[in-house]
């Protein structure tokens, strides 16, 4: 099995990450972990949260954000590839 080298992300992956990643994360902890914290312990709330997170990230946000920046986080950017 061929081994392929690891190759970090570049600062703008992590920007755009983060700014799928905040607004979510401050929606999730001010609005569900208030209303779920009487009935379930913080662990769980937590483990919840991050389940979520990690679900829009993946299947929502990180594609949409993907589209709406054209590809500029990518390590190689279309425009650049000339």
């Amino acid at each position: 099995m061929s081994r392929t080298p690891f190759h970090p992300g570049t600062w703008r992956q992590a920007l755009v990450t983060l700014s799928g990643v905040l607004p979510v994360s401050l929606v999730l902890n001010l609005v569900l972990a208030p209303l779920l914290a009487p009935f379930l312990p913080r662990l769980v709330i937590l483990a919840l949260n991050a389940a979520l997170l990690v679900a829009a990230l993946n299947w929502a946000l990180l594609p949409g954000l993907h589209w709406a920046t054209k590809g500029w986080a990518l390590r190689t950017h279309p425009r650049e590839r000339r």
